[in-house]
């Protein structure tokens, strides 16, 4: 590893541990050019009924593990006129994806940059959306395809955006596209298509 290589280690969903991380950054004079907020998680929260819990968790990692690091940040990129946030998002922000509080908070996240983008339009500092359809990962429960990527690919897609405008992004071309395309499409009629990329 590089010697300028410097790592952190914290619970996003703990706000006091991502505290700690900022006060050692600043201590350290490190505001980084560019923040990748993709810390996610994926809790089952339908079954019998709702569980509220797997609620709570969710959108603590997925949206206020993302928002902390902009509103610790934000002020120091908004003074030097320059930065650029990612969020790791999911095209589950637009389709029911078999756990409420993950759609939803993919939703929420995606939302709020939107309005980050809207609000800090001239002031340098970007805001994008990556929404990720599937990838091949031990996290993906589906077929392994061509039209499935590497999580190598994913990674340079992210890294594609760092000089990038403000914007919503999607990754994998083809499935993101597909899924978009079929937004018309009754939720009910959507779930038994997919169910075909199941194994």
């Amino acid at each position: 590893a590089s010697p300028s290589l410097k790592t952190s280690l914290c619970d996003v969903a703990d706000m006091t541990s991502c505290k700690e991380v900022v006060r050692a950054m600043r201590e350290a004079h490190f505001v980084p050019d560019v923040f990748v907020l993709n810390a996610g998680v994926f809790v089952p929260d339908i079954a019998e009924s709702f569980d509220f819990d797997a609620h709570h968790i969710s959108f603590g990692v997925n949206v206020h593990g993302a928002l902390i690091w902009v509103a610790e940040f934000l002020p120091d990129c908004l003074l030097r006129g320059s930065g650029a946030f990612i969020a790791i998002s999911s095209t589950a922000a637009f389709r029911p994806s078999g756990s409420a509080s993950y759609s939803g908070s993919k939703a929420a996240l995606s939302i709020a940059f939107r309005q980050f983008a809207m609000s800090f339009a001239d002031r340098g500092v970007t805001f994008s959306v990556l929404h990720f359809g599937p990838i091949d990962t031990r996290l993906w429960p589906g077929r392994r395809m061509f039209l499935i990527p590497k999580p190598e690919a994913a990674a340079r897609a992210v890294a594609a955006l760092f000089d990038k405008k403000s914007g919503s992004y999607f990754f994998p071309r083809v499935t993101t596209t597909l899924l978009r395309a079929s937004l018309f499409v009754p939720d009910r009629v959507f779930r038994w298509a997919a169910r075909l990329l199941r194994p």
